[in-house]
């Protein structure tokens, strides 16, 4: 049985939730950065998600020949 697709939501969601219970405070203390540092760049990551994780044709990409 092959694979389902899964929906973009039905792939972003899980991985907000994990995001969301990250420590941040204990992970920034760990790293030496400050928390709100450590929280803004996770926001980023939240926000690009989508992208990030959305289906792409598997392989390398195709080259250009030039004559």
């Amino acid at each position: 049985m092959a694979n389902r697709k899964r929906t973009i939501v039905e792939k972003v969601k899980p991985v907000q939730i994990a995001l969301e219970q990250i420590n941040i405070e204990e992970a920034a203390r760990k790293a030496g950065v400050p928390a709100s540092t450590l929280r803004y760049d996770l926001n980023k990551v939240n926000q690009s998600l989508a992208e990030v994780l959305k289906n792409r044709t598997p392989g390398p990409k195709a080259r250009s020949f030039s004559p």
